[in-house]
């Protein structure tokens, strides 16, 4: 999953715990043939399929692929569509405009040509008399023949699963500088990461500035095609290191150890695969203190995570297997939390999430060298209303939510956290990232409070001005509190969330050529 989305559980419970804020979790058609000709064209149609098909079943990857791969020691390589060669010229809409270039240095193209010739014969006739003085009268009928003929030319284009880096999404509406962009990253979406991993965005979506750094939560999912894992590894690594990007990478921690430690050996070959110098940190679990609201979940799973010590344990293992691998020791350490924590002072710490008694010894083992990680969504917020009236607005709670003024709602959720933090450390400034935020256009069919019934707070404006004033926000959190360190956008393409669609990207998918955002 991208991320835990904020059940609606999950509100109640933490609505009920504090007053304090919640932060959320969370072809075109061709002229038609004459009949003498049907036959011709049919035929060679069908040659041209045959063409394509074998070109298809003969695919080929690089040299410098193959290398790759057998370096990563992850087997032989795949062809990036698993035996399957897509035509793109016929989707003017796909990820290539009408007339837009091929740039075939940075993507391996495979053009097969047939030509289609047909023969129109005119018979014209001409009639000479020539006239004796003998008054014979000879008369000579010549027929000539004169053959014209056309031809055409089909052209059918065939591609990898990726076009050519590197990419930029297209619009009309900019809305740069980003403020301390080398501060600011963005959550990288299940969709861009699994299905299009070349189309991640030399650029932040309108704007100039060269993203930085970005959040990864899984280094593969066991429901995504195997086959294209090393595909995807090798763009994210070229992406990463041409880009000179920072990685916060995340492995798992559920209620099941088999797939929490397969999950662990996927990040590590990831990290190592990349390279030590592009870690930002490593965030072990990410909304942890949720995992009793979620569905069948078993008693003995709820007791295991936090009583029994199950989290901890994993996080000094994580930990102690860095200090195996050479060059990693010192990575930064975080767990990624939601708006729940502060259902209790000044952290929640209930035999379902003792979260208090998990940092308290973490901050023990770690200090400085731990990172505090928290997703923050005003979108979802439950403590916010509709305008009085029958009108169902949202005016006054538009105003708070979607500006990054110091007594606006996201700082003024942070500065609390600040405080919290403070609280257990002593500290005034640990290092504190915000991990998630965002907003939703479309609305966000997992936006369960009162705040569904406004039209305005869904719209394209509203993710508009979120956007932007996340991009303008200088990371302060109010006189007199140390400024949040890190910011992640998320996410770059809409995406699939335990079967629920999300709208929260900057760009609709993998074949949008244009960026979500433009004039309106």
């Amino acid at each position: 999953m991208d991320s835990a989305r904020p059940a609606a559980e999950a509100n109640e419970a933490a609505s009920a715990g504090s007053a304090a804020p919640l932060i959320n979790p969370s072809a075109s058609g061709q002229p038609g043939a004459s009949k003498s000709t049907c036959c011709v064209v049919c035929v060679v149609l069908l040659v041209a399929l045959g063409i394509v098909t074998a070109a298809s079943a003969g695919y080929e990857t690089s040299p410098g692929f193959k290398a790759e791969v057998k370096k990563m020691g992850l087997g032989a390589p795949m062809a990036f569509l698993g035996g399957e060669v897509k035509t793109v010229m016929a989707d003017v809409g796909g990820v290539f405009g009408a007339g837009e270039e091929v740039n075939t240095t940075t993507s391996t193209m495979t053009t097969t040509s047939i030509t289609r010739s047909t023969s129109t014969t005119a018979t014209f006739t001409a009639t000479t008399s020539t006239t004796s003085t003998a008054t014979a009268t000879s008369s000579t009928k010549t027929t000539s023949t004169q053959t014209r003929s056309t031809s055409t030319t089909m052209t059918w284009t065939t591609t990898g699963l990726y076009p050519p880096a590197p990419y930029n999404c297209i619009s009309n509406s900019f809305l740069g500088p980003v403020k301390h962009a080398h501060k600011k990253g963005i959550a990288l979406d299940d969709t861009t990461f699994s299905l299009c991993p070349q189309l991640l965005t030399m650029n932040w979506p309108n704007t100039q500035d060269n993203l930085t750094s970005l959040r990864l939560f899984k280094a593969w999912d066991a429901s995504w095609d195997a086959e294209l894992r090393t595909s995807a590894w090798l763009e994210l690594r070229k992406f990463v290191r041409r880009q000179h990007v920072k990685v916060l990478y995340g492995t798992l921690i559920s209620c099941n150890e088999t797939a929490d430690d397969m999950d662990w050996l996927y990040v590590k070959e990831l990290m190592m695969f990349i390279g030590r110098e592009h870690v930002m940190a490593l965030a072990i679990g990410n909304e942890v203190e949720l995992l009793h609201t979620q569905k069948n979940i078993s008693d003995k799973c709820v007791n295991d995570i936090f009583e029994g010590g199950y989290f901890y344990t994993k996080v000094m293992h994580r930990a102690n297997d860095l200090a195996t691998m050479p060059g990693f020791s010192d990575v930064t350490l975080t767990t990624v939390m939601g708006g729940f924590i502060l259902g209790g002072e000044p952290f929640v710490n209930t035999r379902e999430a003792r979260v208090l008694d998990f940092f308290t010894k973490i901050n023990a083992d770690f200090g400085r060298r731990w990172a505090w990680s928290f997703n923050t969504y005003p979108y979802f917020d439950p403590h916010i209303f509709m305008d009085p009236g029958p009108f169902h607005t949202c005016s006054h709670a538009m105003m708070a939510a979607i500006n990054f003024a110091d007594s606006s709602m996201l700082p003024t959720q942070l500065r609390v956290l600040r405080g919290r933090i403070q609280a257990v450390t002593g500290r005034p400034d640990d290092v504190m990232w915000l991990t998630e935020t965002g907003w939703s256009y479309p609305r966000a069919t997992t936006l369960s409070t009162v705040m569904k019934k406004c039209k305005e707070w869904s719209t394209v404006e509203a993710l508009s001005l979120y956007y932007q004033a996340f991009l303008e926000w200088d990371l302060s959190l109010g006189q007199g509190v140390e400024p949040v360190d890190h910011a992640f956008y998320f996410t770059l393409r809409d995406a699939v969330n335990f079967g629920e669609k999300e709208n929260f990207g900057l760009i609709h998918g993998c074949s949008s050529r244009g960026c979500k955002l433009k004039n309106f």
